[in-house]
């Protein structure tokens, strides 16, 4: 049984450095397609669905800062009953 023994030249950690990078560059520009694709908004065929939108936002906003009040409110009552 003979073990092969790799002998590693400069041009060659050079050129694998190299093809790491480009392959990294790749996968980022992909992370970040992936991204805006995840977070941009929905595109709105006309001006209705549009409003509607911005009103589901609305909601969901009020909706989340309301729950936030309330679980502030019950935290900040086990602080007071002490």
């Amino acid at each position: 049984m003979e073990e092969e023994v790799k002998t590693y030249s400069l041009e060659s950690i050079s050129s694998q450095r190299k093809n790491k990078k480009a392959e990294i560059q790749v996968s980022k520009m992909k992370m970040q397609q992936i991204a805006q694709d995840l977070f941009a908004p929905p595109v709105t065929k006309n001006k209705m669905e549009g409003l509607m939108q911005h009103v589901n936002t609305g909601i969901a906003a009020y909706d989340g800062i309301m729950t936030g009040i309330k679980i502030l409110q019950r935290i900040r009552g086990f602080f007071r009953k002490k």
